[in-house]
């Protein structure tokens, strides 16, 4: 590897690692992005690298959020019944089944949707402060498209988490990122093994990544709280915008 990819490969990390762990969602959907994108790495590959990659963001930044006290815990102990045995097998057998053009189309339709429904979603009608008992049902059935997502595409927890937690929780902004980092953080701990066990990552690339995603994270979310809800939201929306676009219009 050249010295300029492995420098690309961190900066991308980085800028990733601050979105991401300011989001909630990891940032995996713009890692799979820019790697199948601009480093030319297939859907499997680049969801495995992805996830891998993602891990240390969300490790980074649950960690943070959690001294803060902003996770809620109730919430990631039901999500993650779900979203941990499927995240292992869609990272061990589905991803490298799904062809390469239908992967990006896949992909750029599934983001251009959330960001709609996020953009659309109502916002918590209680104090930021007040918290609702957890909702097994919903919170285990959201956890296992999660699994899906996180694992079989790489594209992370936090693209379907942060809504949710919202619409079923009624979580502030601020609080539905950092319960979803803590969730994405168990579910990639599954979702990267799925893919270690068949191969998956690219390894050439995952110390530059990883070095970019964990200082992109500490910075990230060490500096969330100084942007109001709103723009947490909007923040999410463009993301998912601009990276299904581009999968989209490279799969037709």
């Amino acid at each position: 590897m050249d010295a300029s990819t492995a420098i690309a490969l961190v900066i991308l990390a980085l800028v990733v690692g601050i979105y991401g762990s300011i989001i909630g969602a990891g940032g995996g959907f713009l890692i799979v992005a820019g790697l199948t994108l601009f480093f030319d790495l297939n859907g499997a590959t680049a969801a495995g690298t992805s996830v891998i990659t993602t891990l240390f963001i969300q490790l980074t930044g649950a960690y943070n959020y959690d001294k803060q006290g902003l996770v809620d815990r109730p919430s990631v102990r039901w999500f993650v019944v779900g979203s941990v045995p499927i995240a292992f097998l869609s990272g061990a057998f589905a991803s490298s089944r799904i062809p390469a053009r239908s992967f990006d189309l896949i992909v750029g339709v599934l983001l251009l949707t959330l960001a709609a429904f996020v953009i659309t979603i109502r916002p918590p009608s209680h104090p930021d402060d007040e918290r609702l008992p957890p909702k097994p049902g919903p919170l285990a059935a959201a956890g296992s498209l999660i699994g899906f997502l996180s694992g079989g595409l790489g594209v992370g927890a936090g693209l379907v988490t942060v809504p949710v937690l919202r619409w079923v929780q009624q979580l502030s902004a601020h609080r539905a990122a950092a319960t979803t980092t803590a969730i994405g953080a168990i579910s990639g701990v599954a979702a990267a093994l799925g893919h270690t066990i068949v191969d998956n990552p690219e390894w050439s690339h995952i110390p530059f990544l990883v070095v970019g995603a964990v200082i992109g994270a500490r910075i990230g979310s060490s500096n969330a709280d100084r942007l109001s809800g709103p723009t947490v939201i909007a923040l999410l929306a463009a993301g998912l915008i601009v990276a299904g676009i581009p999968l989209v219009a490279r799969s037709v």
